[in-house]
C-alpha cells in the first residue's frame, strides 16, 4: 500500500513579508496534490485581529477550512499562545486519528515549540505513528530537541512504522544522525543524495524542512513550481513511501 505524505510550512497564510493573503490558493494547491496526510506548521487556529481586517479569512479555524471534505481526520497543536491569536502544528489525515498528544518543547521564551503525534488507524486495521514538529532557530536550542524527539519516538513509537516531517529549521544539518541511529532516514536524501532546499520560496537554497520516516521511500520531491505565484515562504515537500504495518525500529 502507498502513501503520500505532504509537509508544508504555510507562513500562517500568507506570502513571504506578509503581501498577500494565500490561504485559499494554499487550499486549491492541496487539492491537487491527493495527499493521504498533511504535515503543517504556522497554522492559525485563532486570529481575531485577521478576522476583522483581512479580506476571506475563514469563518473556522485555517486547519478546518484546510481539511474540509478532503480530511475527515485532523489533530491540532497550540504551539504560541497570545491574547486573542494561537498558532501551531496540524496532522490532517485520510485516516482514522486514535490517539494525539502535544509535546511542548519549547527552550527559551521567544520561540513557542512543540511535537504534534498522531497514531493513525490503517486500513488493514494497524498503526501508523506520524509526528508533526517546528523546531527552534538557534542550534543549540536544536540539539536539545533532537535529543526530546529521539526520547518521544523510543516512548510512542517502539516497532512502528513511522513519518515525521515538519520545519526543522536545520539548515547545519544536525537532525539526521540521531534519527538514523533509531532507523529513520531523511525520505529526500534517500532518494536523491541530498537534503531538499526549500527556503526561501523565491530561491530555494537552505535544506529547512524535513520528512523522515523508516517506511520505504518511492519518491520525494518539493514541488517549486507552487512558489509562483509565492504561496509561503517555504517550499512543500511531498512524499510517497510503501505503508509496511511491520516496519519497526
Amino acid at each position: 500500500m502507498k502513501i503520500d505524505a505532504l509537509s508544508y510550512n504555510i507562513h500562517k497564510g500568507f506570502s513571504p513579508l506578509n503581501r498577500k493573503f494565500t490561504l485559499h490558493d494554499i487550499k486549491a494547491f492541496f487539492k491537487s496534490t491527493h495527499a493521504d496526510i498533511v504535515f503543517l506548521q504556522e497554522v492559525v487556529g485563532e486570529n481575531q485581529h485577521h478576522a476583522n481586517s483581512v479580506g476571506q479569512w475563514p469563518d473556522n479555524s485555517q486547519y478546518e477550512f484546510l481539511a474540509d471534505e478532503l480530511w475527515p481526520h485532523h489533530a491540532y497543536a497550540k504551539n504560541a499562545v497570545y491574547e486573542k491569536r494561537h498558532h501551531g502544528n496540524v496532522i490532517l489525515s485520510k485516516y482514522p486519528i486514535i490517539e494525539t498528544n502535544q509535546i511542548n518543547i519549547s527552550k527559551n521564551q521567544w520561540e513557542k515549540r512543540g511535537i504534534l503525534f498522531a497514531r493513525l488507524e490503517m486500513p488493514d486495521g494497524k498503526h501508523l505513528d506520524t509526528y508533526c514538529v517546528h523546531l527552534n532557530l538557534l542550534g543549540k536550542d536544536r540539539a536539545l530537541q533532537y535529543a526530546d524527539l529521539r526520547r518521544i519516538i523510543k516512548h510512542y513509537s517502539s516497532n512502528r512504522p513511522i513519518i515525521l516531517a515538519g520545519d526543522f529549521n536545520d539548515w547545519n544539518r544536525k537532525a539526521t544522525p540521531g534519527l538514523a541511529a533509531l532507523g529513520i532516514h531523511d525520505a529526500y536524501k534517500r532518494v536523491h543524495g541530498h537534503y531538499a532546499k526549500t527556503f526561501p520560496s523565491l530561491f530555494p537554497l537552505v535544506p529547512l524542512d524535513r520528512c523522515y520516516t523508516n517506511l520505504e521511500v518511492v519518491n520525494a520531491k518539493v514541488l517549486y513550481e507552487w512558489s509562483n505565484p509565492l504561496l509561503s515562504d517555504h517550499c512543500p515537500i511531498l512524499l510517497e513511501v510503501k505503508y509496511d504495518a511491520h516496519k519497526g525500529l
